[in-house]
């Protein structure tokens, strides 16, 4: 207990996190052993936290961690470092679980990186159903001083995140929207779908002068799937581009997928209240950027072998996720270099 496994990344991420020393053990501890067990079930960590006390005594200081005040800008800063400055696209959403009568309901900014997405910031929402659109402004203000070196080249959301208010404020930040839209959002003072009619599957059709919704002016277009859905787009810049940017704003439902069922779980926490919610998702989003990172940095050392489809056998995400669970399982502490020597880019 001299030399925990998690002093490494304790000594780590101290200069950069203002947290106190007992506070700051806890949450690294806490941080390997979700990469260890693969879920964020408190009772489930136990075993695997290398902290002083009985297991008894371990269970309560988690309980206690978790009711503390963990801002999730502390972790946005650090993904910031990793990212180069120039143009990042960002992506809103929202995420939702139940349990039992408590709904859980979340509201993420997020930064696309490669087939995934990087939370930057969040809002846990005290009520089910959609964000208003006070919501996304709200969370939107807080991100904004910490992007003063990047550009974002878009922010790509799905048709809940509209309304006048809304677009209004990206208009007045300059932030392109990659923004789907229901098929009676009213555009030039008519629904969008009767600009759009008599198209044919996996067409698109764009409408070349920008048109006016919810006040503001943004270029729409249209495309059908080989379903026959069709969808409805504003954005901003080029037309054959922006099909492409939007379909980026898939990498955040593989977040979700990866902090949820396929991944550590989070819907089994058995967490609902907003505060002790925002504090594991400040944890778990740190041990997912860490395993991203780490099969980033193996993919470089040793491409992985594609399958016949075209898609190689694991994400970077389930690669560096195996890589540091092997780690831990064989070394009695974080091997150095290896799976740590990731996070040095961050500073």
């Amino acid at each position: 207990m001299l030399h925990p496994r998690h002093q490494p990344l304790f000594d780590l991420l101290r200069p950069y996190l203002p947290l106190d020393p007992r506070k700051l053990h806890v949450f690294t501890a806490l941080i390997l052993s979700m990469i260890q067990a693969r879920t964020v079930v408190l009772y489930q960590l136990v075993p695997h936290l290398q902290l002083s006390g009985t297991p008894d005594s371990r269970y309560k200081r988690l309980k206690r961690f978790v009711q503390s005040d963990l801002s999730d800008l502390l972790v946005a800063r650090l993904i910031l470092r990793y990212l180069n400055p120039g143009k990042i696209y960002l992506v809103i959403d929202r995420t939702h679980w139940q349990l039992g009568q408590h709904h859980v309901n979340v509201l993420l900014i997020s930064v696309v990186w490669h087939s995934f997405a990087f939370t930057l910031c969040w809002t846990v929402l005290d009520h089910a159903g959609n964000s208003s659109q006070q919501h996304c402004i709200q969370l939107l203000k807080r991100l904004l001083p910490l992007l003063d070196n990047f550009t974002i080249g878009g922010l790509l959301a799905d048709r809940e995140f509209i309304g006048q208010e809304w677009f209004q404020f990206l208009a007045a930040q300059r932030i392109p929207p990659f923004i789907r839209l229901k098929a009676d959002t009213r555009v030039n003072d008519q629904p969008v779908w009767s600009c759009f009619k008599k198209m044919s599957p996996l067409k698109v059709r764009y409408w070349h002068l920008p048109m006016k919704l919810y006040g503001v002016r943004f270029r729409v277009m249209a495309t059908k799937s080989y379903k026959g859905e069709m969808l409805y787009l504003a954005y901003s810049g080029r037309g054959d581009q922006a099909l492409k940017w939007y379909a980026k704003r898939w990498n955040a439902e593989n977040l979700h997928a990866v902090l949820k069922s396929r991944g550590f779980k989070l819907e089994a926490s058995g967490l609902y209240h907003p505060q002790r919610v925002a504090v594991l998702l400040t944890c778990v989003t740190l041990a997912f950027v860490w395993c991203c990172l780490t099969g980033e940095r193996a993919e470089r050392q040793k491409p992985s072998q594609t399958l016949k489809y075209g898609y190689p056998a694991k994400s970077l995400f389930r690669r560096g996720l195996d890589l540091l669970q092997e780690d831990f399982l064989q070394r009695s502490r974080i091997p150095d270099p290896g799976g740590l020597h990731v996070f040095e880019v961050l500073h």
